[in-house]
This record gives C-alpha cells, sequence and structure tokens, in this order.
C-alpha cells in the first residue's frame, strides 16, 4: 500500500507544469533529485506515518524513491516496471503497473496542457493548486508550493478518501541523472 501512495505522490510531484509559477518550473525539468520528508495525514489531521529519504526522477520513465528511515525500502519504475526492495524484510518483488498506478505516473511526466485537461488550476506567483474536475478521481486536490531562491518544494496531495500525504523536497543539484543512475541494485536475497 506505501508503494501506492508513494508512487501516486511522485506522479504528482512531476506532474506538475514552464516558466514561473511551480507548476511551469516542475514541467520543464528534464530531471530532479535530493532529499525528502513525507507525511501521510488522516482526514481528521493525525499523522499516520512519516518517512525520510532520497529520490530520483528522470522524464519520461525513471523514478527511484529510497525511504532510509524508519524502514529501508527501494521503489524504481522504468518504463512501467516496477521493482521494490524491502531491505529490512529481504524481500524484492517485480510488476508491472497496474492501469491505476500508470495513470498516476503518467500525471508525474505529464504536461501543463494535459492537467489542464484533468485539474483546475488555481495559480499564484509561488503556490499552484490543482483540483480535479472529476469528482471519483483518485487524486483530488494538490498543492505545490516553490518559495523563489529556494530549493524547497512542498507538495500536499489529497486522495479521494480525504488522507493527505505532505511531502517536503529539498532539491539537490550534484549532477545530472541519466539512466545509470536508475540501475537496480542487487541483493543477497533475490
Amino acid at each position: 500500500m506505501r508503494s501506492l501512495r508513494l508512487l501516486s505522490l511522485s506522479a504528482c510531484l512531476m506532474s506538475a507544469a514552464s516558466a514561473a509559477d511551480p507548476l511551469d518550473q516542475l514541467s520543464t525539468r528534464e530531471s530532479l533529485s535530493g532529499s525528502f520528508i513525507q507525511s501521510i495525514v488522516s482526514p481528521e489531521g493525525a499523522e499516520l506515518e512519516r518517512a525520510e529519504g532520497q529520490f530520483r526522477l528522470l522524464r519520461p520513465h525513471y523514478f527511484w524513491w529510497e525511504i532510509e528511515r524508519p524502514d529501508q525500502q527501494l521503489l524504481i519504475s522504468i518504463n512501467g516496471q516496477l521493482t521494490q526492495i524491502d531491505w529490512d524484510l529481504e524481500v524484492v518483488s517485480r510488476r508491472h503497473l497496474s492501469p491505476q498506478d500508470r495513470m498516476v505516473l503518467q500525471l508525474l511526466f505529464a504536461s501543463r496542457e494535459e492537467l489542464e485537461t484533468a485539474f483546475s488550476l488555481e495559480v499564484q506567483e509561488q503556490f499552484v493548486v490543482l483540483t480535479a474536475y472529476e469528482e471519483g478521481a483518485p487524486i483530488t486536490r494538490l498543492s505545490i508550493e516553490h518559495p523563489p531562491e529556494t530549493q524547497l518544494w512542498r507538495l500536499s496531495l489529497t486522495d479521494r478518501s480525504g488522507q493527505e500525504i505532505q511531502l517536503i523536497l529539498k532539491e539537490s543539484f550534484d549532477r545530472r541523472l541519466n539512466p545509470a543512475d536508475f540501475a537496480i541494485p542487487s541483493t543477497d536475497f533475490d
């Protein structure tokens, strides 16, 4: 279940869209990487889970989400094939993404024009709110904030049950990503 939440989150991260507002800034990126803090919050406002780790995104087909705390997991998606490694449980699973997972990842790489067909947009200088047109959409609301002159991105995603995923991303500009950065590591338990 956590893997689907992470895919949903990452999808929203990159779905955001060209120059002045945060939506434009994210959508023009070929790649994005750094560290994250993720919180899952109930509809009543209680924090249910918290995780920290590293992420990498490379358009159009590569996604890396490495949870370092409180447990250790790695999710890698390459061209619709998801590999999940749980270092604590010593389990590796591989599967093709379901149609719903694919839809979420398609949002990840969507253009602003594609997003505007599914979401209404409220744009302010450093803040964007996307609200789904479709009442039963898996993602009903997404807010993206990128304060000027910072490496921080704040995202808040609300699903149809009212649960919220809050994400703070600290972007790293160490190096340019390439497909080799998404190689699946070998394990002793695969």
